[in-house]
């Protein structure tokens, strides 16, 4: 029987599920192979550079494509708010409304040395720049631009992380809604005073 072809789309697509789910440390060759459909020799040749090329190449990916798509709602027409809240339905699609992890939280652990993390703090920059230019195009001055813009993705991250611990998808979507308020700086603070 010949070798199944998997294309390079459909093999980043999935060892990006695999990374995603078990973070780099948590992978294993055999996770990869069993999840690719390909023999471990494949993937080596593949990946010559072993489980470390393909978290590298995951997490460009995430930069280059992911991010990109995602966030390209915002250079579009229209009011910003819309932009915004098309911005938040295409990541509740590709998180599966809280319910898939973000490879920013899973891969930022075990990746020292594979050339991941350069990948991964490329895609995080690629996130705020474009959330800081929404804020900024707002009427913000660039420090509080760009500080909504890691508000926001805080926001995000850390609700992903709160669904996963706890199955409640909850936080996640109020995340998403929250997101035109925090970019444009219309949410009202909930801060209290401490006494």
């Amino acid at each position: 029987m010949p070798p199944r072809i998997v294309s390079d789309r459909d093999l980043l697509e999935r060892l990006t599920d695999v990374f995603r789910s078990a973070g780099f440390d948590g992978t294993s060759l055999a996770h990869l192979a069993e999840a690719t459909g390909l023999q471990k020799s494949s993937l080596y040749h593949r990946f010559p550079g072993g489980k470390a090329q393909m978290a590298r190449e995951v997490a460009e990916r995430l930069g280059d494509e992911v991010v990109k798509n995602a966030l390209a709602p915002l250079e579009s027409d229209g009011p910003l708010q819309r932009r915004i809240e098309k911005v938040g339905r295409v990541l509740t699609a590709f998180y599966e409304a809280g319910a898939k992890s973000c490879l920013l939280d899973t891969m930022s652990l075990g990746v020292a040395g594979s050339g991941a993390e350069d990948a991964l703090a490329t895609a995080a920059s690629h996130w705020i720049d474009a959330f800081a230019r929404v804020a900024a195009a707002s009427g913000a001055k660039p420090a509080v631009a760009r500080a909504r813009a890691q508000d926001a993705i805080a926001a995000i991250e850390g609700a992903l992380v709160l669904s996963r611990v706890t199955g409640d998808r909850r936080p996640f979507a109020r995340a998403i809604d929250r997101l035109p308020a925090v970019l444009l700086g219309t949410e009202t603070n909930t801060r209290t005073k401490e006494r």
